[in-house]
C-alpha cells in the first residue's frame, strides 16, 4: 500500500510543477511591437521658371552670398544679380558669355586654393551658370540653369524686401534677405538663404 502512496504523491508533485511551468508560460508578456519607421520630410518643392521675365523698376542687383551651401565636390559661393537695364539687354538678345543678369557661381572644393585679386584664397576651379530661364519681380525670383557637372540648376526664392532696401542702404546685410529652395542636378531640393553684399 505504501508504494502506492508514495506513486500518486510523486504523480501529484509533478502534475502541480507541470501547471506551475504552464501558467508562468501563460503569464509571460507579448515582446514589445517594434515602434514604426519614423517619417520622411517631403522634399522641398522648388518652382522652374519658364522663359525671361523681370519687373523693370524693381532693382535687386548685388551679391547673395551662400554659406554651406554644398551638392558634392561643389558649394555654391553666390549668386549674381544685375540691374534692370542687364535684363532688358539680355532679354533682348543681347547676350555675353561670361555674365548675365543673374549668375550662380559654385566652387569646385577639390581643385586648389589660389590668392585671389581681393587677397583672400579662393578655388582655382570654378562653375558659373548663366540663366536659362528666370523670373524676377518684388519678392520673388526663379532661376532654371544647367551645367555638364552640375546638371540642371533650379531656384525658386523670396526677398525680404525691408532687409534688401536696408542692405543696399548699408552695403551689406547681417542677415538674409533672400530665402528659397535650391536643387542641384538628381541631389534632393534643400532651403536656402543668403546674405547680401552690394560688391566693389
Amino acid at each position: 500500500m505504501r508504494p502506492v502512496l508514495v506513486a500518486l504523491a510523486v504523480s501529484a508533485l509533478a502534475l502541480t510543477a507541470a501547471c506551475n511551468r504552464k501558467s508562468e508560460t501563460a503569464e509571460a508578456p507579448a515582446p514589445a511591437a517594434a515602434p514604426p519607421p519614423a517619417p520622411v520630410a517631403p522634399e522641398p518643392a522648388v518652382e522652374a521658371p519658364g522663359g525671361f521675365q523681370h519687373q523693370a523698376k524693381f532693382d535687386a542687383s548685388g551679391y547673395y552670398m551662400a554659406e554651406n551651401i554644398q551638392t558634392g565636390a561643389y558649394r555654391l559661393n553666390h549668386i549674381a544679380i544685375g540691374a534692370p537695364s542687364d535684363f532688358s539687354q539680355w532679354e533682348q538678345g543681347k547676350r555675353a558669355s561670361v555674365f548675365g543678369p543673374i549668375l550662380f557661381q559654385f566652387d569646385d572644393l577639390n581643385s586648389p586654393t589660389v590668392t585671389n585679386e581681393m587677397g583672400g584664397e579662393a578655388h582655382a576651379v570654378t562653375v558659373r551658370l548663366l540663366p536659362e530661364a528666370y523670373s524676377v519681380a518684388p519678392g520673388k525670383m526663379t532661376f532654371k540653369g544647367s551645367d555638364p557637372k552640375l546638371g540642371q540648376v533650379l531656384f525658386s526664392g523670396t526677398f525680404d524686401e525691408a532687409a534688401l532696401a536696408q542692405a543696399k542702404a548699408e552695403g551689406a546685410s547681417t542677415g538674409p534677405v533672400l530665402r528659397g529652395v535650391l536643387k542641384v542636378g538628381n541631389a534632393p531640393a534643400r532651403p536656402v538663404a543668403l546674405n547680401y553684399f552690394v560688391g566693389e
